[in-house]
């Protein structure tokens, strides 16, 4: 590795972390609720998601290993906030689907998140929005393709 690429990797990796620590990934429950940020997450994409997901796609679509997936659906469930139904086209997979509570918990998972964000970004300029838009969009290019982060 050259040292060009070693210190870009370095900055991506310190951009990271700081990343992680803004939106408190290492807090232990998420926004201030009883759930850890992979249970939000999910709460979070099965109420994104109308029509349901088939839990393996879900886990893929995470990067959750099958098995720890199916211990937060099973805690999810426990708790009243999501049911599983055969798949339409195949039985053996499982569709997901909030219950009434469980959209209540995702409408507020929602709102936390928003303010969350907002107060991260409460100082942020109009130009420097703009400049974040860019990095963003340039981010989202780069590692939301097959085999990226």
């Amino acid at each position: 590795m050259s040292a060009g690429d070693a210190a870009f990797l370095h900055e991506m990796r310190e951009f990271s972390r700081l990343y992680a620590r803004r939106i408190g990934v290492f807090r232990g429950r998420a926004l201030g609720l009883d759930y850890s940020l992979p249970e939000a997450r999910v709460i979070e994409e099965v109420g994104r998601r109308p029509g349901g997901w088939v839990a393996i796609e879900l886990a893929q679509y995470l990067g959750m290993d099958r098995s720890y997936m199916t211990r937060v659906l099973n805690g999810l469930e426990k708790k009243g906030l999501l049911h599983r139904e055969p798949a339409p086209d195949d039985a053996r997979k499982k569709q997901l689907y909030l219950t009434a509570a469980g959209e209540k918990e995702a409408a507020e998972i929602e709102h936390r998140s928003d303010e969350q964000m907002q107060a991260a970004l409460g100082a942020v300029t109009a130009a420097q929005k703009k400049e974040l838009r860019k990095a963003v969009a340039v981010l989202e290019k780069y590692l939301d393709t097959e085999g990226s982060l």
